[in-house]
């Protein structure tokens, strides 16, 4: 694993720590892909979406992500009946795709790191821009469900902005009762990394385990974005 960031803290300064999901607990991002080119594909939206745009914008909430490629390739923003209904057949395709290869499996080193310290009592949160519905779907599914209590499970509809904005790892710490210096935070995506980095957390990559199942695509966008880090405070 690789600290993004210049905040560091020893194992035993560690009081909370805050897991994403979609890429981090759960390997979710290759199933998600395939439903982003075929609904950006629908005439009625006209949208491109590459594999290396799906891993560039990894972290960043649904809407947020029909917003930028819409600007990027249209020139302008999309109405909100756009975003809305991007979204709403984005997740139905989604659902389809998924009914038939079935849900993400979970990341194991990611899972084993979440349990140890659930049992050496460091409280766990999850801080994801994942559907609720959806992400709690796919916890159940392979016997998670119980990881995180509820009330600290927070999503980004529980808050005003979406990653890469730091409001969602600062409202996890605020559950947790630490101060977000405490915290340790595991992310994948590199909105969620710079959310977590400016919300004052130990930031750390799980892309780089050496188990992680980490497709080409995603390798290349990571090497594009560790290049372009103007956001990472000196």
């Amino acid at each position: 694993m690789v600290t993004v960031g210049p905040h560091c803290l020893d194992d035993s300064e560690v009081r909370g720590v805050v897991f994403d999901v979609d890429g981090t607990l759960l390997d979710t991002m290759p199933l998600f892909y395939p439903s982003w080119p075929k609904t950006g594909d629908q005439p009625r939206f006209g949208l491109r979406v590459s594999e290396e745009d799906f891993y560039r914008l990894a972290g960043v909430p649904l809407p947020d992500i029909v917003h930028s490629l819409h600007v990027e390739q249209k020139g302008c923003a999309p109405s909100p009946e756009f975003v809305k209904d991007f979204v709403a057949e984005k997740v139905r395709v989604h659902k389809e795709l998924e009914a038939v290869k079935g849900p993400p499996p979970p990341i194991a080193g990611v899972v084993a790191l979440a349990k140890e310290y659930k049992s050496r009592g460091v409280p766990v949160a999850i801080a994801t821009s994942g559907i609720k519905d959806i992400v709690l779907e796919h916890l159940h599914a392979v016997g998670l469900q119980d990881l995180v209590p509820r009330e600290l499970m927070v999503f980004s509809s529980d808050v005003a902005k979406g990653k890469p904005d730091p409001a969602i790892y600062l409202e996890a710490a605020r559950r947790l009762g630490v101060e977000p210096r405490f915290c340790r935070a595991y992310e994948d995506g590199e909105s969620g990394l710079q959310s977590a980095c400016l919300a004052g957390m130990e930031t750390i990559d799980v892309t780089f385990m050496q188990d992680y199942p980490a497709p080409e695509a995603l390798r290349k966008a990571k090497m594009e974005q560790i290049s372009r880090r103007e956001w990472l405070p000196a």
